[in-house]
């Protein structure tokens, strides 16, 4: 009895296997599929190229882009396909020879309400060739990077329900391809240069989005927007196999520069080329001086700025406040000492008053210039009939130096500064001037009194 039912089990399963197998071959057999059918090489001035569909079931309307490069390719119009009997219209949406990038947009509509099943063409795209031979030209009906009005083709049945569709893309290289039908040993053969099929691309490593352009021996092909830490594909290329230049140049708005890198490379066959742009920090070879000033004394004051003897700001600063006059930039052939001085009325003493602190940039630096504390018992009123002020040296003015980005500098001490003002303190060189008047005036006197006293002994003993 069991061994009766065991062929009875195994037929059963038999039948389940071939009816699945069926069915997934039915499934694999449906899928929907838009393609893009050019000609690999374009040796005239016009082409066509095809959409064709295959394995849609009612098919009632629909739309795409297709993604050309109008450096190479300029499209002439756009006609019905032989899939049904339709309504087609397409309209330029893009023309950017600068960054390489058509797109025209197609859309269509079946007649009837049913729809058409099966496979043919949706499109016919005329095309004239403007680029040269070697050049060569994407047909993208499919992008999966975002470009600027370029929209993803969609399908729709009788329903409006959406038809789940995959989207294939072509090429198209201008020019014949090289060939030689000679055999190695006729009379008339003519060498023949071989092509080699080269896709650039271009990594971005600066941390800002640049504009790259890209030149191949010396000729601009393309300009692409490539975001900070990407690679972007720009386009493939037919050149002769051998050395090639390729560059690429940008402009960085951190620096305000403009940048080219070029590279020599040997292509053959079917290759690809990566350029790298270089990573510039917020102009490294910076000559500047961020200038503060200290204003120790007990007033508010009005502070006037030169650089090298050249007026700069004025700004009001509060009594024990810091005041930040900005940075100041540097030419590299400019002498690399500089002259920083400030000027200010104080109206705790009714005197003007300036000082100047010299120092070296030899980058991004930071320069502080200090305001003494004045009083009026500062002034030393002379003996004479109209005072004189006393001119001396003040404490010595400071500066600091800082590397980029670090707001508090550190102090260092520069004896270079001079200021107007009056001190009832005499200075070291006041005393030591002093001290040498004395000490001559003293031994003169001695010795008059010496060669007195001795004649006046001669005249007693005469007498």
């Amino acid at each position: 009895m069991y061994s009766d039912r065991t062929p009875k089990r195994l037929a059963i399963v038999l039948i389940l296997a071939l009816a699945l197998s069926v069915i997934f071959a039915v499934h694999a057999a449906a899928e929907t599929i838009v393609s893009v059918d050019a000609p690999d090489f374009v040796s005239g001035s016009t082409f066509d190229a095809e959409i064709m569909i295959e394995n849609v079931d009612k098919l009632d309307t629909g739309e795409f882009c297709l993604l050309f490069d109008p450096n190479v390719l300029n499209v002439t119009g756009v006609t019905a396909g032989n899939i049904g009997t339709m309504n087609i219209g397409f309209a330029n949406k893009r023309d950017d020879k600068v960054q390489g990038i058509g797109i025209i947009g197609v859309t269509f509509d079946i007649s009837g309400t049913d729809g058409v099943s099966g496979s043919g063409s949706l499109a016919v795209v005329g095309f004239e060739v403007t680029g040269t031979d070697g050049t060569c030209s994407i047909l993208n009906i499919s992008n999966p990077k975002y470009v600027y009005l370029f929209n993803e083709g969609k399908l729709w049945d009788g329903s409006a329900e959406e038809i789940t569709a995959k989207w294939d893309n072509d090429m198209v290289h201008i020019g014949a391809p090289s060939s030689s039908d000679d055999p190695p040993d006729s009379d008339n053969l003519i060498e023949a240069t071989d092509k080699a099929y080269v896709t650039v691309f271009v990594n971005n490593r600066d941390d800002d989005k640049l504009d790259v352009e890209l030149y191949i021996d010396g000729t601009y092909k393309k300009n692409e927007r490539v975001s900070k830490d990407a690679k972007e594909e720009y386009s493939s290329y037919t050149l002769d196999e051998g050395s090639h230049t390729f560059k690429i140049r940008w402009y960085d708005s951190d620096t305000d520069e403009w940048y080219e890198k070029a590279e020599e490379h040997s292509v053959s066959g079917t290759t690809s080329v990566t350029l790298m742009t270089d990573e510039h920090d917020e102009d490294e070879d910076k000559l500047s001086a961020q200038v503060y000033v200290n204003n120790l004394d007990d007033d508010d004051l009005n502070v006037y700025l030169y650089i090298d003897d050249e007026y700069r700001e004025y700004k009001s600063i509060s009594s024990d406040s810091v005041g930040d006059y900005g940075e100041y930039e540097f030419d590299e052939d400019e002498d690399e000492l500089h002259a920083f001085k400030i000027e200010w009325f104080d109206p705790g003493t009714g005197e003007d008053y300036e000082k100047i602190t010299r120092s070296y940039i030899t980058g991004e630096e930071a320069v502080t210039l200090y305001i003494d504390k004045h009083t009026k018992e500062d002034i030393v009123v002379l003996p004479d009939e109209t005072p004189t002020p006393v001119r001396t040296t003040s404490m010595p003015a400071t500066t600091s130096t800082r590397s980029s980005g670090n707001p508090q500098p550190s102090i260092r001490n520069t004896p270079e500064s001079t200021v107007s003002h009056t001190d009832p303190t005499p200075s070291e060189d006041s005393t030591e001037e002093s001290a040498h008047s004395e000490n001559g005036i003293t031994p003169l006197y001695t010795l008059v009194g010496f060669i007195a006293a001795v004649f006046a002994l001669f005249q007693i003993g005469r007498s």
